[in-house]
């Protein structure tokens, strides 16, 4: 008996209608050739898995929060963590520019308290990441202990843009070419897809911003028996966070560095800032100056006198 081997076509971008996926026997006429996505998510043992049995909470916290703080608001390129450590931003966060509106991916280098690479991370959308964590060394004609860490890259590629999504494991390597709309078929597992999400707050005036970078991994030893049988639900999967930074609060009005609102100079005069200005600085009126004195030089209205 010949084995016949189901393919799915199907075409998706962002912001376009889906057509529905149509199922065809292997030898007909296909533009894509899709593996089983829910055969692979609902298999105990699918390499997802392994990786997350390897590096478990290596370079983050499993279920629980990993905190950190920049050093300015306007140096956002380096958080420190709490536990020690240090997060790179590759590019660095720019407040000016929404993060969904970005066109580079954003990439985070973590470095161990002991200045060791830990790992990397590339976010470009939930289903378009690569997780790159650093294995234990192991001396030169050596054997790895079975609590070593392996480490390795896995990713999920082509998420952001299309449902067609190319699924990479370390082990072997080996890997998964999916369409993603096939989890409607198994909508129970979908909780258990490969996904990253970052959390992104600016924060503002007086406001502690934030940013998280989380990747969901599969449970560990799971029994998906009621989840397929449909006696009871899907066993929760483990969300590791790697950092969860916080944002210094922007400095409010006439504290801020900058001449802004009503202020005649840096901070400074206006009738809104407490602050008068010093000789020299701009003003409109006397009472803007430390000095009281507010007069045109060179054609400029500044402060005279002391202050």
């Amino acid at each position: 008996m010949v084995k016949r081997r189901f393919l799915v076509r199907s075409v998706w971008l962002l912001g376009l209608a889906a057509p529905a996926a149509t199922l065809l026997a292997y030898g007909c006429e296909s533009e894509t050739q899709y593996d089983d996505l829910c055969a692979w998510v609902s298999d105990p043992g699918n390499c997802y898995v392994k990786y997350f049995e390897d590096v478990q909470a290596r370079c983050g916290a499993v279920n629980q929060p990993r905190p950190g703080v920049f050093a300015a608001r306007d140096k956002l390129d380096n958080c420190f963590l709490s536990e020690g450590g240090i997060v790179t931003f590759e590019p660095p966060i720019d407040l000016t520019v929404p993060l969904e509106e970005s066109e580079e991916p954003l990439k985070f280098t973590m470095v161990n308290a002991d200045s060791t690479p830990c790992g990397t991370i590339t976010f470009k959308a939930k289903y378009d990441f690569t997780v790159d964590i650093v294995g234990d060394p192991v001396v030169d004609g050596g054997v790895p202990e079975p609590e070593d860490v392996t480490g390795g890259k896995f990713s999920m590629e082509g998420g952001k843009d299309f449902d067609t999504v190319l699924v990479t494991c370390p082990q072997n390597p080996v890997s998964f070419k999916f369409d993603r709309l096939q989890i409607t078929k198994c909508q129970q597992f979908e909780e258990l897809l490969p996904h990253a999400e970052i959390d992104f707050n600016p924060g503002g005036v007086g406001q502690t911003g934030l940013i998280r970078a989380r990747i969901f991994y599969p449970p560990l030893d799971p029994d998906y028996t009621a989840c397929k049988d449909g006696s009871g639900q899907c066993p929760s999967g483990n969300v590791v966070t790697y950092f969860e930074c916080a944002i210094p609060a922007a400095p409010p009005p006439c504290e801020n560095g900058e001449k802004d609102g009503a202020e005649t100079d840096i901070d400074c005069g206006g009738g809104f800032c407490t602050t008068r200005c010093g000789d020299g600085q701009m003003c409109l009126t006397d009472g803007d100056c430390v000095s009281n004195v507010c007069d045109v030089v060179e054609g400029l209205k500044v402060c005279i006198g002391p202050g």
